[in-house]
Order: C-alpha cells, then structure tokens, then sequence
C-alpha cells in the first residue's frame, strides 16, 4: 500500500526531535529556502534571530546567487513567505521555535543525522554554483 503522505512520527507531538526517517523532513527540505534558513539557525553563534533579519540574510543569499541586488520589494516577498510559509511549517516539525507575537526565531536541539544533512545540502549547492 502507497505512504498517503502520513507523518511516522506523529505530527504535532511537542519535543519530539525528527529524524531522518521522517517524510514530512524531506518535504521541508524540498524548499531550497527551508534549507538555509536552517543552516543560518543552526550555526552555533546565531542564537535567537528576528524574522526580519533572516528575511535579509535570505534575499540577500538569493541576490549573490542571481548575481543582482536585493530589491526592497524582494525583501519583502522573503519577509511573508517566512511568517506564513516557511517558519509555521519548521515550527511544525519541530525543527524551530518560532514566536510569531515577538517576531523571534531559534533552532532546536536537532538530530545530528538531520543537522549534517541540512549542512551538506546547503554545502553542496555553494559547491556547484562556484
């Protein structure tokens, strides 16, 4: 019998770490932007960042790699694609707190399989587009 796209682990259960055997992992990192904005939160020294802020990190990684500059309106598209896309659905999994109220974003404690993977993918993609 086909997967129906059914979550194995039970979504919504709070604290549950996802892993690798995960579906609904490889459906978040289907979206290039999901996968480097957790790149950016999972580096050791990011701590707690704003919507905003990663609304500039992300347009502007988008913009180095089109080789154009970072439009405001560009920034904006970025801005609500992260509140009503992009954090709701890593929030879901688990894999972000994500505040809405105060605008704050943080990574979870992730399993390393799941963080090597997110490093990788993002690793990769830098690689072949040098």
């Amino acid at each position: 019998m086909a997967n129906k796209g059914t979550d194995q682990r039970g979504e919504g259960q709070a604290g549950e770490r996802v892993t690798l055997a995960d579906d609904e992992l490889y459906r978040a990192f289907a979206s290039k932007p999901r996968r480097r904005l957790l790149h950016l939160l999972l580096d050791a020294d990011a701590g707690s960042r704003s919507v905003d802020e990663l609304a500039t990190l992300l347009s502007g990684w988008e913009a180095a790699d089109s080789g154009s500059a970072v439009s405001p309106n560009e920034h904006v598209r970025t801005r609500i694609a992260l509140t009503h896309v992009h954090l709701p659905r890593l929030a879901e999994l688990n894999l972000i707190e994500y505040d809405p109220t105060e605008g704050a974003v943080s990574a979870t404690a992730v399993d390393p399989a799941v963080a090597t993977v997110i490093e990788r993918s993002v690793a990769d993609v830098q690689s072949v587009q040098q």
